[in-house]
């Protein structure tokens, strides 16, 4: 380690070395325990130009406070890909969502409002068009279920029911098959 000091400061001294071919400062490493809140910021910084600076969303934000950014309508049927700038600047970018067929269609004309939402959660315009993109469903937006009666079963649906699981003995598997017949006859009955 002395020698490549040496080296470097005797380069240094003589001019042998532009600025530009001169090594980096080299990393300070601690071999101590270290707090994770104290790295954590270096690594999500890291993990972020790796995963959405790539495909190019230097604005981070936007992707996590999608629902509240844009509405819990637009959210639903739009997801941004990706964020785009003109080189060398912050503003005036384009924004690409991924939408289905029939939702592009209502974005479109909600365009200047979702525009206008997202240059207010930037402070500035920072997006100057909106395109649309094709692409499936959203994954992470829970479908609706049905919704289920809440009302008991009735004495004469209990009573045919359990005169079909009484040739079993009784116990738990009894109890299952009873419970699994009235829910089939409740599904049966809301078709």
């Amino acid at each position: 380690m002395w020698r490549l000091k040496h080296i470097r400061s005797t380069c240094g001294k003589l001019g042998g070395m532009s600025e530009k071919e001169k090594p980096k400062e080299e990393i300070q490493r601690r071999n101590g325990v270290a707090r994770l809140s104290a790295n954590l910021p270096a690594l999500t910084k890291t993990a972020f130009r790796n995963t959405l600076g790539g495909r190019g969303f230097a604005e981070a934000g936007l992707i996590t406070e999608w629902a509240s950014v844009a509405g819990a309508d637009v959210a639903r049927m739009s997801r941004p890909v990706q964020l785009a700038f003109p080189r060398g600047e912050r503003k005036g970018g384009v924004l690409t969502l991924e939408c289905g067929g029939a939702a592009a269609l209502e974005l479109q004309h909600l365009k200047p409002q979702i525009l206008d939402r997202i240059n207010s959660h930037f402070g500035y315009a920072a997006v100057a068009e909106l395109r649309f993109r094709q692409g499936a469903a959203r994954s992470t937006i829970a479908k609706k279920s049905r919704i289920r009666d809440s009302k008991p079963p009735s004495a004469v649906e209990i009573a045919e029911t359990a005169a079909a699981v009484q040739a079993l003995p009784e116990g738990e598997i009894k109890a299952s098959l009873l419970r699994l017949g009235l829910a089939i006859r409740r599904d049966n009955k809301s078709k």
